[in-house]
C-alpha cells in the first residue's frame, strides 16, 4: 500500500511496512479489504460520536479511520449507484442508469482487479435488484462467490450468517476481498411484528394461517388442492399491500388472477382466483406488508438503521475472532438515502435532494494506521466515483481505465453529477453540486432549480430566478449530458421474472 512521504525516508518506509503488514521473510503480506454497503442509509441517520445510541459500532469504528462528512452518491437507486461505486464511472458512462439493467461486459471493475492481484472474492447480499439475471451480466463479475440470498429483501439476522459463513470458507494463505451487502434500512419498513397486525389467508372459504403483516413478511404454505378453479382471500385487520403472490407446483407456476385489490395497492382484503390444473401438493409463497403512517416509518427506519449498525458489529466481531481485522481495510457506506417525508416524498429513485445523495463514507486503513493525505479529504465533498480510484492506488492494483472519480489521496476539486431516469423515476433529472450550490435540470421541461446550501441546507428556497444567472457553465452542461441521450436501453425488463421482483420491491 502506498503512504504519504514522511520527513526521512526511514520513517516513510517503516510507516509503508506496517501497512504493508511484512512477514519475517520480509515478503508484502496485502491487505484483507471489506467493503460494507448498507442500503438506504442517509447521512444524517448515523452519528460518529463515541456511545451514541442510534450506530455506536460505527462511531467506534470511525474512531480508528476516517470519517468523511462529505459523500454523495450519484444516483437514488440501487444497481446504478453500485455500478458507479464499482467502476468509478458516473451512472449515463457506465450504462446502467436503471435498475433491471445488465452490467455491460466491457465496462472494467474494480472486483476484476481485485481478482487479477491474487485476491479471493466473495460478496454477500441481501437485496434482489443486485442479482445478476445471468452469469456475469451484473456486478457478479470477478466474485469467485457472489451469495445473492434466497429472499428478495433479506434481513440483518439472516445476512449475518451468510457473512459468517465467508469469513469460514476463506483461504487463510491469500488476501481477500468482500463485498457485504445489508438491506435494513430498506423498504418495507418494519417493526419485527411488534404492532401485532396481521392478515388472516383463507382457501375457499376455510381458514390457512394468520401472518404477520409488519414482519418481513414473505411466508411459504404447503397445500394440497383438489384439481379443478380455487379462491384465496386474505383478510387483514388495517390495510396491507401483497407485494408478491406464486402458487407453484414442482417448477411450474400457475397464474393468478385478481378479482379484488391489486398488487402493491394498500387495502384491507386481496381476493385471487387460480385453476390447479390437477389434485396435488403446491407451494403457496406470499409476500405483504402493512401500510405505516409517516411517524411510524420513520420510526422503523431508524430501528432498522440500529439493527444495521448491530450487523456491522457482528462481521467486524467475525474478522476480530478469525485474526483477520488488524490487516483489513474497511470501507463502509451507503448506497443511496432515503426521504422520510422531505419535500412531499417518502423512499428514493424520484429527486435529487440530498436526503437521497448524502451518504455515510467511512475508510479504516490497516491496523488502524494514518494517512495524511486521505484525512486531508475528511471535510471535502468526496463522491462514490473517487472511492475506486483511492483503492487502486492504496493497493498499488492495476487503476480502472477512464474513471470520472479521482482518487482521494489527491487534493482535487470535486463537483458532484447526480441524475436520476425513467422509468423507475417518473422524470428525468440531473443535478450539478459543489460544496456552497446545487443547480437541478428538468429536461422535459426545460427548468432548473438552484439551492444555495450554506443558507438553506434543506433545499427549501429555489433561488435560480435571482441567482441563476451565476451558473451558465452549468446550465449548458446539464442541458448538453441531457441532449446527448443515453447510449442503449434504459431497461432490459424483457424478463417476466425481473418486472415482478422489481415490481414487488417498490420499482
Amino acid at each position: 500500500m502506498r503512504v504519504a512521504r514522511k520527513t526521512s525516508l526511514l520513517t516513510g518506509l517503516a510507516l509503508a511496512a506496517a501497512l504493508l503488514g511484512l512477514s519475517r521473510l520480509g515478503r508484502p503480506t496485502p491487505p484483507n479489504v471489506v467493503l460494507v454497503v448498507i442500503d438506504t442509509l442517509r447521512a444524517d441517520a448515523i452519528s460518529y460520536a463515541p456511545g451514541n445510541a442510534e450506530t455506536p459500532v460505527l462511531a467506534r469504528l470511525a474512531g480508528e479511520a476516517v470519517p468523511f462528512e462529505h459523500a454523495f452518491a450519484h444516483a437514488p437507486m440501487t444497481l446504478p449507484a453500485h455500478a458507479a461505486l464499482f467502476s468509478g464511472r458516473l451512472p449515463h458512462a457506465t450504462g446502467v442508469v436503471n435498475n433491471g439493467q445488465r452490467v455491460p461486459a466491457e465496462l472494467p471493475l474494480l472486483t476484476e482487479r481485485f481478482a487479477a492481484r491474487g485476491y479471493r472474492t466473495r460478496a454477500v447480499l441481501s437485496l434482489a435488484t443486485l442479482w445478476p439475471e445471468a452469469r456475469a451480466a451484473g456486478l457478479d463479475r470477478g466474485f469467485e462467490r457472489y451469495d445473492q440470498g434466497e429472499l428478495e429483501v433479506s434481513p440483518a439476522s439472516a445476512t449475518t450468517p451468510r457473512l459468517d459463513a465467508a469469513l469460514d470458507g476463506l483461504d487463510r494463505g491469500a488476501p481477500f476481498f468482500l463485498f457485504a451487502h445489508l438491506a435494513d434500512p430498506h423498504e418495507p419498513y418494519c417493526d419485527g411484528g411488534a404492532s401485532g397486525r396481521a392478515a388472516t389467508v383463507r382457501l375457499d372459504g376455510a381458514e390457512l394461517a394468520t401472518l404477520a403483516t409488519s414482519d418481513l413478511g414473505v411466508h411459504e404454505l404447503a397445500l394440497e388442492l383438489d384439481g379443478g378453479p380455487h379462491a384465496l382471500e386474505l383478510v387483514g385487520d388495517e390495510p396491507f399491500k401483497l407485494r408478491a403472490v406464486s402458487l407453484a407446483r414442482g417448477d411450474v407456476e400457475l397464474a393468478c388472477a385478481f378479482r379484488e385489490g391489486a398488487p402493491q395497492t394498500p387495502s384491507e382484503r386481496v381476493r385471487l382466483a387460480f385453476d390447479a390444473r390437477e389434485a396435488g401438493a403446491y407451494r403457496l409463497r406470499l409476500w405483504l406488508n402493512d401500510e405505516p403512517d409517516p411517524d411510524e416509518v420513520r420510526a422503523r427506519y431508524a430501528a432498522e438503521v440500529r439493527r444495521a449498525d448491530a450487523a456491522l458489529g457482528a462481521l467486524l466481531d467475525g474478522l476480530r475472532a478469525r485474526g483477520l481485522y488488524e490487516n483489513t481495510l474497511i470501507v463502509v457506506t451507503a448506497d443511496h438515502g432515503e426521504a422520510l417525508g422531505e419535500h412531499g416524498t417518502q423512499g428514493h429513485v424520484r429527486t435529487l435532494y440530498d436526503e437521497l445523495l448524502h451518504v455515510p463514507l467511512v475508510v479504516r486503513l490497516p491496523r488502524g494506521e494514518f494517512d495524511p493525505r486521505l484525512a486531508a479529504a475528511r471535510e471535502e465533498l468526496v463522491r462514490h466515483v473517487d472511492l475506486a480510484p483511492t483503492l487502486c492506488e492504496l493497493l498499488d492494483l492495476e487503476p480502472l481505465p477512464a474513471p470520472d472519480g479521482t482518487s482521494l489521496l489527491h487534493r482535487a476539486e470535486r463537483t458532484l453529477l447526480a441524475q436520476t431516469h425513467p422509468p423507475e423515476a417518473p422524470r428525468e433529472l440531473w443535478a450539478l453540486r459543489d460544496a456552497r450550490h446545487k443547480l437541478v435540470y428538468a429536461p422535459a421541461a426545460d427548468a432548473f432549480e438552484l439551492y444555495d446550501l450554506a443558507r438553506d441546507p434543506l433545499e427549501l428556497a429555489d433561488v435560480f430566478a435571482d441567482e441563476g444567472e451565476r451558473f451558465g457553465a452549468w446550465q449548458r452542461e446539464l442541458r448538453d449530458l441531457a441532449a446527448r441521450g443515453l447510449a442503449g436501453p434504459l431497461v432490459t425488463r424483457d424478463d417476466a421474472r425481473v418486472r415482478a421482483r422489481l415490481s414487488a420491491l417498490g420499482y
